[in-house]
């Protein structure tokens, strides 16, 4: 039985640290004016998907409800428009204009992500810890009876 939670809280602890790996590098690269494939670093964010989970272990206790869990669908780039920002003197300004093509990174909206993405995190590693308890209450219970 208390497999399935365990598993659905794995996948929640999984997506979640992607999820906050992920906003750190945002959060590293908000100054990188060049890379790899050309022009600024792109915002980078985790595409979450909920999935069915079997109900065999519940069906009793749980009736008609459908067990969720999470599955990462991928690491997709924000497209959105870099900033620009006028500073001659940057070694990657347009000679003409003096503007330089900055990340599409916000700290304010990657902090307020980190927080969400750490408080899941912390939820799911709450309920493998009172699943753990219930296990071993209920193991304890079994001996005495």
């Amino acid at each position: 039985m208390f497999n399935s939670i365990y598993n659905i809280a794995a996948e929640a602890l999984s997506a979640n640290r992607l999820r906050i790996n992920v906003i750190s590098s945002n959060i590293a690269n908000a100054q990188t004016t060049r890379t790899a494939e050309g022009g600024p670093y792109k915002r980078r964010e985790v595409v979450m998907v909920a999935t069915d989970k079997k109900r065999e272990d519940f069906a009793s206790a749980l009736d008609e409800a459908t067990l969720k869990g999470v599955k990462v669908a991928g690491v997709v780039a924000d497209e959105t428009e870099p900033r620009k920002v006028y500073d001659p003197s940057h070694p990657d300004a347009d000679p003409t204009t003096g503007m330089v093509a900055m990340p599409n990174i916000n700290a304010v909206t990657e902090m307020t992500n980190m927080v969400s993405a750490s408080t899941a995190y912390k939820a799911a590693a709450e309920i493998v810890s009172v699943t753990k308890e219930m296990a071993n209450a209920l193991r304890i219970l079994a001996q005495r009876f």
